[in-house]
């Protein structure tokens, strides 16, 4: 089962740090272990893999125990231009960075 995140607010380095911790791990595991990261990508990691969960409970039948992350997909999507105001009439760039993550479940 898959479940998929489109347009997170985390680049996607920040997000692959994340996800290369908890791939090929139990999902209870999994979770454990993101709910009490510090970092944003884990709180929206975490969201994706319960409703990947949900998916597999809900429509594959399966149970929660017997399932384990086998694959976690990130990837880069477009940046958001945006500017900055600064004195003397000028005006600083930068970008916001965004990723799309994709959770693939198994059974054991």
């Amino acid at each position: 089962m898959t479940a998929t995140l489109k347009y997170a607010l985390v680049s996607d380095k920040k997000m692959l740090l994340i996800a290369k911790l908890v791939k090929w791990k139990d999902v209870q595991e999994a979770l454990d272990i993101l709910d009490y990261m510090p970092k944003k990508a884990a709180k929206s990691l975490a969201k994706v893999i319960r409703s990947a969960a949900a998916n597999a409970v809900t429509n594959g039948k399966k149970s929660l125990w017997d399932l384990y992350i086998e694959a976690i997909v990130v990837s880069k999507w477009p940046k958001l231009k945006r500017i900055r105001f600064t004195s003397r009439s000028r005006i600083s760039h930068y970008e916001k960075y965004r990723c799309f993550v994709k959770v693939v479940l198994n059974t054991k």
